[in-house]
Order: C-alpha cells, then sequence, then structure tokens
C-alpha cells in the first residue's frame, strides 16, 4: 500500500510539471553575491591544501559512474553503479546469458553526505537488467522523479538487431521496492532511441536531455504524461534531436551534461573530443523525422541548432563529470585525476589534482547541508567529498 500511496503522490506532481513555470534550479537559491573564484573555492585555493574525505566505498563490487542529490530528501546523495568493465564484455545472448547478469545497474542511496558519519544502501529495481543497464548518468528534477541512461546498443539481448536503448524515468520512493506481479518493474517511463547513452540533464517537467553516443548527437525527450509503475505505454513521448554527429563518446567513461535555464545553454563533456561544448538549446528547427522504436507521434531532427566550444581541445584530454553550480563549470578529467573550474566563456578559474588514476576521476556534484564538492570512482565504487581544511 505505502508504494501505491508513493506513486500516485508523485504521479500528481508528474502531471501538474506540465501546467507549472520553471521551477527554482538549485542555483537560484544560491548565494547572490558569491564571486566566481569564491564559488571555485568548493575545490580549494588552488595550493592543494584540501582533505579528501571517503563517504562510500565498495571497491571490488562496483564502479561508481555519477552522482546527484536528492531534492526532497536532506543531504542524500544517490550513486549510480555499474559491473566492472570486464565483466561488461562478457556475451548476454539469447544462447549465452553467461553475462546477462553484469549488465544489472543499481544505486548506492547515502544518507548524511556531508556528516561525520554517512551511511548507505544499495538498491535496486526488479528489471535493473534492461531499464539500469550499465548506467552512466542520473539526474533529479526539483518535484522529485529522477532520469537514468546507459551505456548499451540495446537494452535486451545483445544480439538483437535494433538499437533499443534510452532514457527512464523513476520515483526515488518507489526505487528499489518490490514489483507486484505482472508489473515490469517500477520505472515511470522509458523511450528507446538513445543508445549508449552517456549523460543525462533535467531541463524541465518531464523533459530531458541526453548523450547519444552511437552518432553523436543530442537528444531532448519529453516523457510527458508517465504511465503507471511498471507499465508500457509511451506513445506521448517526444523526441527531439540536435547537431548529430559533433560530439564523441569515449567507450566507458560518461559524457555528463548539464542545463542552465536562465540561459538555455545545454553544457557537455565532449569527451571524445576533448573538449567542452555547449548547445544553444532554443536554436534551430524543425527538420526531417529520425527512426524512433516507441510508438511516438514527434520524433525530428533539429536543424542549425548552435553548438559553442567552451573549452577546446588541449585543455582536457577526457572530460567526463561535468556540473554547473553558482556560475561555475566544473569539469573531471578522467585522463589526468584532475578537477577543474571553469567561467561559462571557458576561462580557467581552480584546478586540484586528486591523486586518482587514470581512468578513476568520474562524475562531480556539488551540493548536500553544505555545499560542499563529490566525485566517483570510476574503477570503484568510491564516493570522495572534497573537504576544506
Amino acid at each position: 500500500m505505502a508504494v501505491e500511496n508513493s506513486a500516485k503522490v508523485l504521479a500528481a506532481a508528474l502531471l501538474l510539471a506540465g501546467c507549472s513555470s520553471a521551477p527554482l534550479d538549485e542555483d537560484e537559491a544560491s548565494e547572490p553575491n558569491k564571486s566566481l573564484a569564491e564559488v571555485a573555492g568548493v575545490i580549494g585555493s588552488g595550493d592543494g591544501s584540501v582533505v579528501f574525505t571517503t563517504v562510500y566505498s565498495q571497491r571490488l563490487v562496483n564502479h561508481a559512474t555519477a552522482l546527484a542529490f536528492n531534492p526532497l530528501a536532506d543531504d542524500e546523495l544517490w550513486v549510480t553503479l555499474r559491473e566492472p568493465d570486464a565483466a561488461l564484455e562478457q556475451p548476454c545472448t539469447m544462447d549465452d546469458p553467461t553475462g546477462c547478469d553484469a549488465l544489472v545497474g543499481r544505486i548506492a542511496i547515502i544518507s548524511g553526505a556531508s556528516g561525520a558519519e554517512p551511511s548507505a544502501v544499495v538498491e535496486v529495481d526488479d528489471n535493473s537488467w534492461h531499464f539500469l543497464r550499465n548506467p552512466t548518468s542520473i539526474a533529479f528534477a526539483p518535484f522529485g522523479a529522477f532520469g537514468t541512461c546507459g551505456e548499451s546498443r540495446t537494452d535486451n539481448y545483445t544480439d538483437e538487431p535494433t538499437p533499443y536503448a534510452g532514457p527512464v524515468l523513476w520515483d526515488p520512493a518507489l526505487f528499489g521496492e518490490r514489483a507486484a506481479d505482472g508489473q515490469n518493474g517500477l520505472h515511470l517511463d522509458m523511450l528507446h532511441e538513445t543508445p549508449y547513452c552517456m549523460g543525462i540533464a533535467h531541463e524541465i517537467d518531464n523533459v530531458y536531455w541526453t548523450f547519444n553516443g552511437q552518432i553523436g548527437a543530442i537528444d531532448r525527450y519529453d516523457f510527458k504524461s508517465p504511465h503507471p509503475p511498471g507499465g508500457e505505454d509511451h506513445s506521448d513521448g517526444e523526441l527531439l534531436r540536435y547537431v548529430e554527429g559533433a560530439v564523441s563518446r569515449a567507450p566507458w567513461v560518461p559524457s555528463h551534461l548539464d542545463y542552465d535555464e536562465t540561459s538555455g545553454w545545454l553544457y557537455i563533456a565532449d569527451t571524445g573530443n576533448g573538449r567542452v561544448v555547449r548547445l544553444d538549446t532554443k536554436s534551430g528547427t524543425a527538420g526531417a523525422d529520425v527512426i524512433t522504436y516507441d510508438p511516438i507521434d514527434v520524433h525530428r531532427s533539429m536543424d542549425g541548432a548552435v553548438l559553442e566550444e567552451v573549452v577546446a581541445p588541449g585543455v582536457l584530454q577526457l572530460p567526463s563529470g561535468l556540473t554547473l553550480h553558482d556560475g561555475v563549470l566544473f569539469v573531471t578529467d578522467n585522463a589526468t585525476g584532475v578537477i577543474h573550474a571553469f567561467s561559462t566563456a571557458g576561462e580557467p578559474l581552480r584546478s586540484l589534482q586528486t591523486g586518482l588514476a587514470a581512468g578513476e576521476l568520474g562524475g562531480v556534484t556539488i551540493g548536500g547541508a553544505d555545499g560542499r564538492a563529490f566525485v566517483t570512482n570510476l574503477k570503484t565504487a568510491e564516493v570522495i567529498r572534497i573537504d576544506l581544511p
């Protein structure tokens, strides 16, 4: 009964979201008089004098890809977990399902992430093999729903010819609960036009932006009204595709995104091209229809959209984690273990060497009880908090 009531509450919020004005963004509630240098100081003064505190560790089981704070819970940090890369390379076909279990994604929910004694539980959906496969990213809406997507060509058996994968909409109060008989997990919605989805960001209502790693595009999804938990009706969804071929995936390294609702710019870690770019989401005109694997009426390309380079190649090698906070762009470099802080014009403000080896530094977020920085380790399930001395 608790699961049913929770679903009704969030479903009402999701439906009302379509009629609301733009939600309050975390950045709007920040201190208005802070300079960019002060904001960048969350990763230290530039002399390396910070303390790295592990708030979650499960070194030999999973890899931590992304993290985000639940806006409806106090100091609660959600972290997407996937199996180690070697496990993901095992076959998962109808004839040989040896590796199918390794495709199941999980989420660690860390309570008291900013405190002295954080605690965590790990949850999984009943059908995470499909709905949370190889997760790369997570993004919360201010009213509580969250979206995820994962790095896979298809979310079914891997020898299926159709590239059937894309973003998923969830209710945090339902995630990890057991589904009833006949329910296909407890997701709220899913669309399937973004294979190798490397990043996701929330815009407004039930609208999310995703990084299409298969064709190097940015896909905008509107889930509209979610179906009942575990349902299958995707017919009211919409897909708009931008800048196909302009961005590039680096296998096993997430490419995170963040949306600035004030300007309408979408900031993108263009990992495969070694740079940070931004998309003017107000630009572009409707073009031809694109291929879809869901029965949705709107599925078209957006021609002539503006994509600008913010941080040129050479400054970063493998940009991965990315978050926009109080006008400062924080970007992790997976190749060097350095966290960088830039202005939105790409001007360097601060950097911090984490000491993590090549391939380890992953997602980044700023938040919690006192607005500290947190990062993930892509080679372990560690989450590290950056504490100032």
